[in-house]
């Protein structure tokens, strides 16, 4: 009996050295919790165009959005652990969630890759709007109060944290207007079917230099080096600061040599030329790494918690 246990022994170990020797075998799919088109829809598949320059299988798009990102990330918690399934992480969607009891995930659920990107937070209109500046859109407050509308991704979402902030800092009582997703956010502010968008800087950034859209203030501390003629909230006397990040996970429990072979492919792709040269173009990069990203999510979740506590959503 003693002997058959042994041999099994053998064979199992000998089968899971020769499954880590073979990965990968098949296709590895990142699970994009938002839809097509969007910020981190576009940092996937630009991570995914470049990561298989360093990986001897191709990265499949997987996009499984609704509920502000809280399917995908369950989805991602949920997946077979078995090296072959990836996915992003958006914030502050990911911990706002589990500050609301809603998620069915906690960050112990992911094993945590990259950020790649801190996306600021803009103030938009569309160009055939008539408010060229925050002034425009106070005195416009004044004159009908409670009659202007704001595009936003939802409870929850950094959009909706800009406008509450926009609303306690400049006296307006601009409407939340929840759209699904950020493109459809964009497409709702582009058709002036709302007065304004809070949105962030990639998702807009391209329309703005097309003459779509008017930025009219930044929700950063200092003025953005790619819209410098943008002024920021705090030099215009008001307090509005948000952003939104943006990385990837794997599902916890993740095989070792797997999670360290994903991992490398990062660290090629995020010192590569020409990658660095398309990212310029596309995202707002801030590179983290998996210890640093998850501190960053974890301190993330303390705020959110304190908010939720404050005003629910």
């Amino acid at each position: 009996m003693k002997r058959v246990l042994l041999l099994a022994l053998a064979l199992i170990l000998a089968f899971g050295a020769a499954a880590a020797a073979d990965y990968p075998t098949k296709p590895v799919t990142i699970i994009v919790a938002s839809n097509a088109g969007g910020g981190t829809d576009t940092m996937a598949r630009l991570f995914a165009k470049f990561a298989e320059k360093y990986f001897p299988q191709p990265f499949v798009i997987n996009n499984i959005d609704g509920a502000g990102g809280q399917r995908g990330f369950d989805a991602l918690a949920r997946a077979k652990k078995d090296g072959y399934t990836i996915g992003t992480v958006y914030t502050p969607h990911f911990t706002a969630h589990i500050s609301a009891n809603r998620a069915n995930y906690t960050i112990d659920d992911f094993d945590m890759l990259y950020n790649l990107v801190t996306d600021p937070g803009v103030l938009i209109v569309p160009s055939s709007s008539p408010f060229k500046t925050v002034e425009d859109i106070i005195e416009a407050e004044k004159a009908a109060p409670g009659a202007l509308t704001g595009s936003t991704s939802g409870p929850g979402s950094d959009d909706a944290f800009a406008l509450a902030q926009f609303n306690e800092s400049t006296g307006c009582t601009v409407k939340s207007v929840p759209a699904t997703g950020s493109s459809n956010a964009k497409a709702t502010v582009m058709g002036g079917h709302v007065s304004m968008g809070f949105m962030n800087l990639s998702q807009i950034e391209s329309n703005y230099r097309a003459g779509e859209l008017r930025i009219l203030a930044m929700m950063t501390h200092k003025r953005h080096p790619n819209v410098p003629e943008i002024p920021t909230f705090a030099e215009l006397g008001y307090k509005v600061i948000s952003d939104s990040s943006r990385g990837f996970a794997a599902p916890a429990g993740f095989p070792e040599d797997a999670y360290k072979m994903i991992l490398e492919v990062f660290e090629k792709v995020l010192v590569d030329p020409d990658f660095l040269d398309a990212a310029k173009e596309q995202l707002e990069t801030n590179f983290l790494g998996p210890d640093e990203y998850k501190a960053y999510l974890e301190d993330l979740l303390e705020v959110t918690n304190r908010a939720y506590e404050k005003d629910p959503w």
